[in-house]
């Protein structure tokens, strides 16, 4: 398997680092010019930070799947491919039983995490197109009639 040059979202990049920033920045901001009275009375000043950063988490995901599909689009095989599907999706279905299961905590704990773990592969997995599939795009012009869902337009009263 020769892997892709992975195309790297410089932009994406940028906009994440600044986002931390700006989210650190306001944080430090409000934290030093407001009493706790204030900040108990502004629940959306201090969401400011929060959302800047977690904007960034998820823009750093997305650069994760950018790169990932890059490398490794049409350069997997289907068969290893669908493997590595499915173990993921086993691991979702294995780490929702271990989360609602009642009687051993541990299973709680390792259950949330198998599950968060197999889904966020599956996220960045299913953008990971197997080698040999190509995308076709149908293209069809006007309505569709009945003859192309298979029913025949004479006998049914259509435009003879």
């Amino acid at each position: 398997m020769k892997l892709s040059r992975p195309r790297i979202p410089v932009t994406l990049l940028i906009v994440i680092a600044v986002l931390l920033l700006l989210g650190y920045l306001a944080g430090q901001y409000i934290n030093a010019t407001m009493t706790e009275e204030q900040l108990a009375d502004s629940v959306f000043i201090n969401a400011i930070p929060f959302v800047l950063i977690f904007a960034a988490i998820i823009l750093g995901f997305i650069a994760i799947i950018v790169v990932v599909g890059s490398m490794l689009n049409n350069n997997v095989p289907t068969r290893i491919h669908r493997i590595i599907e499915q173990v993921l999706i086993v691991g979702i279905v294995l780490g929702v039983v271990g989360m609602f299961q009642p009687w051993i905590f541990e299973g709680y704990k390792y259950g949330f995490l198998l599950l968060l773990i197999s889904t966020l592969g599956f996220i960045v997995w299913s953008h990971v197109s197997p080698k040999g599939e190509e995308v076709e795009e149908v293209l069809v012009s006007g309505p569709i009639s009945g003859a192309v869902q298979g029913e025949n337009l004479n006998s049914s009263g259509g435009n003879s």
